[in-house]
């Protein structure tokens, strides 16, 4: 049986300068009845001091924490304790650590768990001028539904390209994505090309100089929630 302690986490009235040597992002949701709550272990013997950032969907900072966490510890956080809902409260968290985290990720909807996820992958330092791809399965099959979530987990402005392909290779959508620093954007698979027989395949995310995130959102039998850090080259 695990034991969480809880994370001692103090509103900061100011950003914390990042001290951090490990980074992570991943999707939130404050908005239409979902929460999240997260849960930070430590991997290593060493304190680890941590730093969590949230922003809305245009990037405006919500709420930062920081504290340490002991060596193989682990401390959690529920965020409708700190940020309340609003249309425009879903983003991106990013997670600052002096030690590699696993990060488990429990979303709820109703105060129900729906869906969980972990990540620890770290948001990865890409190679200038060098192209990398995010990619993710969708489906818009019967009564499923996807939506997907874009993510800028950095301090300056990103671009990257969209490329929905049908299983059978056809492209059913693209787009250009700008994201201004620590924005997001949010795509309605089910608005943008519907629904059909034939209409899963793969989502392609493609990214020059600077890592998005993604997160990708299941419908149809309840929500599952999956974060997408991995790159491919």
């Amino acid at each position: 049986m695990r034991r969480l302690c809880a994370l001692t986490l103090a509103l900061l009235v100011m950003g914390l300068a990042a001290g951090g040597q490990h980074f992570y992002a991943f999707y939130y949701d404050r908005s239409g009845g979902q929460d999240l709550e997260i849960n930070l272990l430590n991997t290593m013997p060493d304190p680890a001091q941590i730093t969590l950032r949230a922003y809305d969907a245009y990037g405006k900072p919500l709420w930062t924490a920081s504290d340490t966490l002991a060596g193989y510890n682990g401390g959690f956080v529920q965020l409708s304790r700190y940020i309340p809902e609003a249309a425009e409260h879903w983003g991106v968290v990013t997670v600052e650590s002096g030690e590699r985290l696993v990060i488990a990720l429990e979303y709820l909807v109703d105060g129900e768990r729906a869906s969980v996820d972990h990540v620890s992958q770290e948001v990865p330092e890409l190679t200038a001028d060098e192209p990398y791809w995010l990619g993710a399965y969708y489906s818009q099959v019967g009564d499923a539904s996807t939506g997907l979530v874009v993510m800028n987990p950095w301090n300056e402005a990103v671009a990257c390209a969209i490329t929905v392909y049908r299983q059978d290779g056809r492209v059913v959508y693209e787009a250009e994505l700008f994201l201004n620093p620590h924005e997001s954007e949010y795509y309605s698979l089910e608005k943008i090309i519907g629904h059909g027989p034939y209409l899963w395949g793969l989502v392609d995310i493609r990214m020059v100089g600077k890592a998005v995130v993604a997160a990708v959102e299941y419908y149809g039998r309840g929500l599952r929630v999956d974060n997408i850090t991995q790159y491919y080259f």
